[in-house]
């Protein structure tokens, strides 16, 4: 008794034209890149905020959206979205401030006695961001590539200003 299919049969090209369709379904549905690494944008904003000196990195990224809140650091792009926590601290969210300008201007690199009045009106900028962040669901931003952190330590205030 022969089990094996003629290869000439109507059935076996069907199923082929079938398998080949599913294949190349799944193949499509494949992310063409990585979601970007979010635990790596923590990793950098806890190297910055556990500094007790004034501190500054930036990570490159590819995400195309970032959102930032107190504690975690979202990022997504084509390849899907990924969520990490910082270990320590909390971060200021500069652009969930009312006026995001100020604490971009110290991400940047100014002087924060030259954008704050002094230690106490920089605290409560930093306040206003976080308690915004917290109290919204929170936006995605689009990205530049870049996420910035700013550890300041003035008058005895210490605040890590976040931006993407």
């Amino acid at each position: 008794m022969d089990f094996e299919a003629p290869v000439d049969a109507w059935y076996v090209w069907v199923g082929v034209a079938i398998a080949s369709v599913a294949f190349a379904g799944i193949a499509l549905s494949l992310p063409s890149q990585p979601p970007p690494d979010a635990a790596e944008a923590a990793n950098t904003v806890d190297e910055v905020s556990g500094s007790s000196y004034n501190a500054s990195a930036t990570y490159e990224h590819d995400a195309d959206e970032v959102k930032i809140d107190v504690k975690r650091i979202g990022m997504r792009n084509e390849g899907g979205t990924e969520w990490a926590s910082i270990a320590f601290g909390t971060m200021t969210p500069v652009r969930t401030h009312p006026n995001p300008e100020d604490g971009l201007n110290i991400v940047y690199g100014e002087d924060p006695e030259s954008v704050f009045a002094n230690p106490s009106a920089m605290q409560s900028y930093a306040e206003t961001a976080r308690d915004a962040a917290v109290n919204s669901d929170g936006e995605w931003h689009s990205g530049d590539g870049k996420l910035r952190v700013r550890q300041v330590n003035w008058g005895g205030v210490s605040v890590t200003f976040v931006a993407a």
